[in-house]
This record gives structure tokens, sequence and C-alpha cells, in this order.
């Protein structure tokens, strides 16, 4: 069984692991530790035995939430573990007084958009040629 628990610099390295697998552009571990050190970014991992199955991660301006990544490891997928992930973000951020949050997602993602629309985001809009390896849209969602 996992458990959720807020990122550690310790992390970082199985963290941005999963990054290179499944981001067309990913964070660097250096990335990921500068982030941590940084008051306004909340990360969370799914950790079982002692491994990352997955993370999130929020970057926090005011009292908006904007979610930066959502990973789990290919064999954890649709278990759970991603919609876990963001509830737990989601708690953090209202203990700092988030109100609002906001992502962007592949407009092909369809697991993805899934689990937003299940965590209560909405689309509210298109951000054209948002990601560039391969050049697609982005829908922006929010939860409000």
């Amino acid at each position: 069984m996992y458990k959720i628990r807020p990122m550690t610099a310790e992390d970082a390295l199985q963290v941005s692991e999963l990054e290179q697998k499944y981001f067309s552009e990913p964070w660097s571990r250096q990335a990921f530790l500068d982030a941590l050190a940084q008051t306004s970014y909340t990360y969370m991992v799914a950790e079982e035995m002692s491994e990352v199955i997955g993370y999130c991660g929020m970057y926090r301006v005011l009292d908006e939430g904007n979610i930066t990544q959502v990973a789990v490891r290919e064999d954890r997928r649709r278990s759970g573990v991603a919609q876990k992930l963001m509830q737990e973000l989601v708690n953090c951020g209202v203990k700092l007084g988030v109100t609002a949050y906001t992502l962007e997602v592949r407009v092909s993602n369809d697991g993805a958009i899934r689990l937003y629309e299940t965590c209560g985001f909405k689309k509210e809009s298109v951000r054209k040629d948002f990601y560039t390896s391969p050049k697609e849209d982005a829908y922006i969602m929010w939860k409000r």
C-alpha cells in the first residue's frame, strides 16, 4: 500500500527520473530541488516501499495555485494514485489560503482530462500551441 506525503529533497532523484519518462520538456533533479527550496511551491509524492510511484506539484501566487506536474508510474496508473495525490495537494493549498487552482493539459490527453474533471476542474479556454514537443494546444482548466 502506498502513502501520500510531502516531497523532500531525498525524493528529487526518483521524481526527476519519472519526469524524464513522462514529460516532453522535463524538469531536472536540480529544478525540483530549487522548487522545494521556495515556499511558493508545494509537492506531494506517493510512496510505496521507499519508492516514489507518483508525484504532483503546485506553484502558488497569492490565492491561486498553478498545478505544475502530475505523474504516476505507468504500472500504477488507473488505480486512484493520481486522484489521491491531487486531493492531498488541494488540501495543502486550502491550508495555505489557495481558493482557485489552474492547470494546462494537452487537448489529446484524455486520461488526464478525465482525472482533472473528476477532481472538480473545468475546461475554461484553449491556449494555442502551448506545447512544443510535439506542438499541441492546451486546455486551461480551473477549479474554483
